[in-house]
């Protein structure tokens, strides 16, 4: 070994093979520990000598640098006192990362609820504050708050089985009211444009995942504050809804903000419907909904007076048609819709006096060809037929346009004919009938050609309408022969029940039906003041009484002994006729069963479910006659009883009428004393 130092290590190739491995901490101690230490190999002198050298080093180095060090010891300080000032803000940070954060809401219902109504307000004022001349930035700071306190995305995109209202109808009212405040104070026209904005937004922020039931709530409050908000900008709507049709839950989500408008307003909600969601019937993503939605106009209205038959005829255009390919099952909920739409619009559209029926007959009439769909055609025609119920003048057109229009004519004349039991009433029986002669008239100068065969069946059919209209024109009700009925059976049932107890009083007919009691306290009447009517002639009269006595009871006798002997008679007759279906009852009962077995047994069968059917029918028309009933009285209140009919001043015309009555009693009774009076001092 020399006495000089020597450097040890690998060389480069055993650098480059080995591959270098990183020790433990332990692994490192234990090394620092077992490594050789410089005293161990190096006498104590140069030892001393090592030491010495390097505190030297250090001295030198430390009054080289001095200056260097203290700029260095400056910027130790300054960043010490950085660290310094940051520990606060660490600590503060860490304070709030410790404070426990507020649970979210799991329903819309829980987030409503959470929202402080003040703070709501807040937002509103200061942003009144901020931009006093920009409403339209205080509704969105608005709907903006909404959502960021609303961050529920868990519900359906339109809330099924939830209220028509929902969720504008758990919105608590001090929120309600600061977000209508604030529509109030925006303006017409910043609302519409508003409207329109949070269409938009609400699909923008739904294709981006954020929440957007704030929204929706915004859109239903506005559809119900104003619904003529959405048909201002139909084209906008389209637009809107065209873009994102290819996202489902954004599609279902625009569709319900756009129907809100007709849960107030049924016109409204139909144009919408027409205009807006019709074509959607085709897609399969959409047409169950849009179905469900024209269901829920329809049935969610009694009644609506505004209604044009220009937008009740697009409807029925748009579903029967043929104009879009509907699925079957779509379509029969769809006929459901329009059944009731086509009672209301009857009832409504078709008695309105503004509108002209007999050029809206003209038009219709045109409409209805060989090419068009079955559905829509049969729509057309039942409209014609109201059309001639609602205004006598479109007889006389259709008389000018018959022979233009024979096709139509006889499509009328068939449905005419195959329902007139039903519509008969309706009809102008004098104006159907010059019709059907002046359309004979015509027939018979009808020179042979194509529509020879159309020609004949509307012959046939006039004839045919003709003799139903001359019979029932001279037939009437017979109520003698439907009395003397009703009264034998009636005394059929009674004597039945006498026969079957042995004794009247033991029969249980009449008390079950109620009239024993009845009878009795009629009886009762009829005794007390029979007995004293005749105290009273026999009182006033008693020769008369007398001869009156003496010349009835010979006759009286005579009635009573009839009625024994018819009495005996009757039971009789009823004794063998129950005896004779008690003895071959069996054997027709046995007889039928040989010949045709099952027969009575299905007789059963089909009178049960007559029976079935007539109540179901009978329901039918109770509810009918309802919804009649409410229809007449609403059209009573809304046509007859107004102005100098309506109830307030009948009911000051009434009070009048009797204040005016007791006045005249009693003028006309101080006459009547003094006349008394003044007679009774005459000697």
């Amino acid at each position: 070994m020399s006495g000089g130092w020597e450097l040890v290590g690998r060389n480069k190739k055993d650098k480059n093979d080995g591959k270098i491995n990183k020790l433990t901490k332990v692994e490192k101690k234990k090394f620092i520990e077992n490594a050789p230490k410089v005293e161990d190999f190096l006498p104590l002198s140069q030892v001393k000598t090592l030491y010495d050298n390097l505190d030297n080093n250090v001295k030198t180095y430390n009054n080289l640098d001095d200056k260097e060090n203290k700029k260095f010891k400056g910027k130790e300080n300054k960043t010490k006192e950085n660290e310094e000032r940051k520990k606060p803000q660490k600590q503060q940070q860490s304070d709030k990362k410790k404070q426990p954060k507020e649970k979210s809401p799991k329903s819309i219902k829980d987030a409503l609820n959470m929202i402080n109504a003040e703070e709501l307000y807040n937002i509103f004022t200061s942003s009144q504050t901020r931009f006093p001349e920009a409403p339209l930035i205080w509704l969105k700071d608005l709907a903006a708050f909404l959502n960021i306190k609303i961050p529920v995305d868990k519900e359906d995109a339109v809330f099924s089985g939830k209220s028509k209202d929902y969720p504008l109808s758990i919105v608590p009212k001090s929120i309600s009211s600061i977000l209508e405040k604030a529509i109030d104070m925006a303006g017409k026209q910043t609302v519409q444009l508003f409207y329109e904005n949070t269409l938009t937004a609400m699909a923008a922020d739904m294709v981006k995942g954020s929440p957007a039931v704030g929204h929706k709530i915004f859109l239903q409050l506005l559809a119900h504050i104003n619904s003529e908000l959405t048909v201002a900008n139909i084209s906008k709507l389209i637009r809107v809804k065209n873009s994102y049709q290819n996202r489902k839950n954004i599609g279902l989500s625009l569709l319900w903000a756009i129907s809100q408008a007709g849960k107030k307003n049924l016109t409204v909600g139909l144009k919408v419907w027409h205009e807006v969601m019709s074509p959607m019937l085709e897609t399969k993503s959409y047409c169950n909904y849009v179905a469900e939605i024209l269901n829920d106009l329809v049935f969610g209205h009694e009644m609506c007076y505004d209604l044009k038959p220009e937008l009740y005829l697009d409807i029925v255009e748009d579903t029967c048609s043929g104009k879009y390919n509907i699925s079957a099952s779509v379509s029969r909920e769809i006929n459901n819709s329009l059944e009731k739409l086509r009672v209301g619009v009857q009832l409504i559209l078709f008695k309105n006096k503004n509108i002209n029926y007999a050029k809206l007959f003209e038009i219709l009439i045109t409409k209805v060809v060989q090419k068009v769909h079955v559905n829509y055609r049969d729509e057309l025609i039942k409209a014609l037929v109201a059309c001639l119920a609602a205004d006598p003048l479109c007889f006389s057109v259709w008389k000018s346009v018959y022979a233009k229009n024979l096709y139509q004519s006889h499509l009328i004349l068939m449905y005419i004919d195959t329902k007139y039991h039903v519509i008969h009433t309706t009809l102008d029986t004098k104006c159907l009938k010059e019709t059907c002669i002046v359309f004979q008239t015509i027939n018979e100068k009808w020179k042979k050609g194509k529509d020879e065969n159309l020609v004949n069946n509307c012959t046939k059919i006039c004839k045919a309408l003709l003799l139903k209209m001359t019979v029932s024109a001279n037939k009437k009700f017979p109520w003698k022969k439907g009395i003397i009925l009703l009264l034998l059976l009636i005394s059929t049932i009674l004597a039945y029940d006498i026969y079957k107890h042995d004794d009247f009083k033991v029969s249980k007919f009449l008390k079950r039906t109620g009239l024993v009691a009845y009878g009795q306290q009629s009886w009762i009447i009829m005794q007390e003041y029979s007995s004293k009517t005749i105290d009273f002639i026999e009182a006033t009269s008693p020769e008369y009484y007398k001869i009156t006595v003496e010349t009835c009871k010979p006759y009286i006798k005579l009635a009573g002994d009839i009625y024994l002997i018819m009495k005996h008679i009757s039971f009789k007759i009823y004794d063998n006729i129950a005896e004779f279906i008690e003895k071959n009852g069996p054997l027709v009962i046995q007889t039928i069963e040989h010949y045709v077995p099952g027969m009575l047994d299905e007789i059963k069968l089909r009178s049960n479910q007559g029976l079935e059917l007539l109540k179901v029918y009978l329901n039918l028309l109770v509810k009918m006659l309802t919804e009649h009933s409410i229809a007449t009285l609403q059209w009573l209140e809304h046509n007859v009883f107004v102005g100098k009919l309506s109830p307030e001043n009948l009911q000051n015309y009434a009070s009048k009428a009797i204040d005016t009555t007791q006045t005249l009693a009693s003028q006309t009774y101080d006459w009547v004393y003094e006349k008394v009076q003044t007679l009774s001092k005459v000697p």
